[in-house]
């Protein structure tokens, strides 16, 4: 019963084995398979797939076309930005308040160039001021300091038009008023004009 039992099984192998075997054969052989074709003749044509012995067709219409188009575009663009150098203004210090000196700075940047640069300006109106002070407080010279003031044109004339007219030569009072007049005023024309002397003094012109 064993044995009969065994050679059933023996014939079942052998016939599932010739059919893997056949249908290995017909897939190589390229049987059941897909076959796709395009043509196209003028404006019209026709796609035929046949798989597995099933044909499927696709005919376009006389006087149509198929067409496809595909563009493919590609800007590349690079906005790089230069970063350009710093520049900082010196710290120009003056020590104290008290002081004529005004301190002056700046610094200027462009691409691939800063610079910076730093300088004194002396404020001679405020150094006029400071002196005569010293002159008519601290050296108790009034007269000094008020001769130095009046070398400011329009400290002259404030003094002339009070009565009180700056020194000159010497004299004080109504005795510089008349002075002041021989010699042409603060720009003293009238002394240049007699000496033929171009050499710069202070004088007023009425």
């Amino acid at each position: 019963m064993f044995a009969l039992y065994k050679e059933v099984l023996f014939v079942l192998f052998f016939i599932i084995l010739a059919y893997g075997i056949s249908d290995s054969l017909a897939d190589v052989t390229s049987s059941g398979s897909t076959t796709n074709t395009q043509s196209a003749t003028g404006t019209s044509g026709s796609n035929t797939a046949i798989t597995g012995g099933y044909e499927s067709s696709t005919t376009y219409q006389s006087g149509s076309s198929n067409t496809s188009n595909t563009t493919n575009s590609t800007n590349n663009s690079t906005n790089q930005k230069t970063a350009v150098n710093s520049a900082s203004a010196p710290s120009m210090s003056v020590y104290g308040q008290d002081s004529c000196v005004i301190p002056l700075s700046a610094g200027v940047t462009v691409i691939g160039f800063s610079g910076s640069f730093g300088s004194y300006h002396i404020d001679l109106d405020c150094q006029r001021r400071k002196t005569a002070k010293l002159l008519s407080q601290t050296l108790n010279m009034k007269v000094a300091g008020i001769s130095l003031m009046c070398q400011d044109e329009n400290v002259w004339k404030a003094m002339m038009e009070s009565g009180t007219p700056c020194p000159v030569d010497g004299l004080i009072g109504k005795q510089a008023k008349k002075r002041w007049e021989e010699v042409g005023g603060f720009y003293r024309t009238k002394e240049k004009l007699k000496t033929g002397g171009t050499k710069a003094s202070m004088t007023w012109n009425k």
